[in-house]
């Protein structure tokens, strides 16, 4: 039994064999794991959770409480393997279209991973759009619950504290320093989540207005959610420089819930892109990144796809 989805913290162990150990304590991200064998030292005292460098460390969180999670059994990942890299030209993206956001409400604020500005019908009023759970560091600060398990959040919890959103440009050498734009108010959306069992991101979206769209460049989402086999690229910054790059990738699963792609190059690997667009060969928005993981050698990554976002965003006026 495995976790393509996870690593360990503290082993680096990708992906987690036998029994995984969730914190639930700290904020939705890449580093609330650990492996069986570093949870029972985390137990013994003989290693730090959460990690040293995360921002789970900046919080004041009394106690870590862990979920095991079994796994999944490892042959059914084995077809996503025999999918081929179709030959085709990566398309033309333009500046100014992914960018940081920095969530702010009142005196707190919290850095965003990545976020992107779209256009949900030809001339509509362009919004920004990011995967809910980079947003859950300023979420477990309000002690709001927007996870699977609470029945009683109704979508206007979130949108009543943030008071604003700063836009940043990610591909800038020093992207604090270089602003684009604001967005604001926040969407709400009644279905959205966070804590969803991976692949199954369709509920991982938060949206917002945009505000200052003056020096940003907005994409049209696609009309349907690409099939299995089908070209697509990510957008993000590259590993190497300061620069924007799309990791080309190709679609592995594609159903009512799931977008599941693995990426061409294993040796091209980004961290921490969730909320950055996956884009068609048509340079059209296909998904929001939510999360990624290996598999023997190969780097995979899973998105909430364009049928869903569509579904979220029915209701709201464009």
């Amino acid at each position: 039994m495995i976790h393509v989805w996870n690593h360990c913290h503290n082993c680096n162990a990708a992906p987690i064999v036998g029994r995984r150990f969730h914190c639930e304590s700290c904020p939705d991200g890449p580093d609330n794991d650990l492996c069986e064998s570093c949870y029972e030292k985390f137990r013994e005292g003989k290693i730090i959770h959460p990690a040293e460098d995360s921002s789970a460390a900046l919080l004041e969180i009394k106690e870590h409480r862990f979920k095991v999670e079994e796994g999944k059994p490892e042959d059914q990942y084995e077809t996503w393997l025999s999918v081929g890299h179709p030959t085709v030209s990566a398309p033309r993206t333009p500046d100014y279209f992914v960018v940081r956001p920095i969530f702010s409400s009142q005196m707190d604020s919290v850095i965003g991973g990545y976020a992107f500005v779209a256009t949900v019908e030809k001339n509509g009023k362009p919004l920004m759009l990011t995967a809910l759970h980079v947003m859950d560091e300023l979420i477990k600060k309000k002690g709001i619950d927007c996870s699977e398990k609470n029945k009683n959040y109704t979508g206007r919890e979130l949108p009543a504290i943030i008071t604003h959103v700063d836009i940043y440009d990610i591909f800038a050498s020093n992207w604090m320093m270089t602003p684009v734009g604001s967005a604001g108010p926040m969407l709400v959306l009644p279905d959205a989540r966070t804590d969803g069992e991976e692949p199954y991101s369709d509920r991982d979206i938060a949206a917002f207005w945009i505000k200052d769209a003056s020096n940003l460049n907005p994409v049209p989402l696609a009309g349907q959610p690409p099939v299995k086999g089908a070209p697509v690229w990510q957008a993000a910054r590259s590993p190497k420089k300061p620069v924007q790059h799309l990791f080309k990738a190709v679609v592995v699963e594609s159903t009512d819930r799931t977008l599941v792609f693995k990426y061409e190059d294993p040796g091209e690997k980004a961290k921490y892109t969730s909320g950055s667009p996956v884009l068609n060969k048509n340079g059209e928005i296909v998904g929001i990144s939510v999360g990624g993981g290996e598999y023997k050698g190969t780097l995979l990554g899973h998105a909430n796809h364009v049928g869903n976002i569509r579904k979220h965003l029915t209701g709201n006026t464009f």
